[in-house]
């Protein structure tokens, strides 16, 4: 498996044309991650909206907690890509300007999504 950088998947997906009907849909939830369990709330709502599949991606970290609910939702789960993420620092009481993570880029899928 290709490790990308966050930034040349962005460039990558900046060159996909539009559709009038698109297949894939790309979303950020819209919430800060210091939110205790937002992503996964975000996800399993995104879950029962997909008609085929969704990716999402997430700390390397918590793939095995990912993995974890996504078999408790009994949807399928396959990480496409191990991705580094250049995440600058935010707030004053940040010691370090930038923290380099590793993410993962992981499809979701099933024949019957989650209700």
């Amino acid at each position: 498996m290709k490790k990308l950088k966050l930034k040349e998947l962005e460039s990558r997906l900046q060159q996909v044309d539009d559709f009038e009907n698109p297949k894939l849909l790309l979303e950020q939830y819209p919430t800060r991650p210091h939110i205790a369990g937002m992503d996964m709330t975000f996800l399993k709502v995104a879950l029962q909206m997909a008609q085929t599949a969704v990716y999402s991606l997430h700390k390397t970290s918590t793939r095995k907690h990912i993995q974890k609910k996504a078999d408790e939702w009994k949807v399928k789960m396959e990480v496409i890509a191990e991705l580094r993420y250049d995440l600058p620092a935010s707030y004053k009481f940040h010691k370090k300007s930038s923290v380099d993570i590793e993410v993962d880029l992981i499809r979701f899928s099933s024949e019957k999504l989650p209700n």
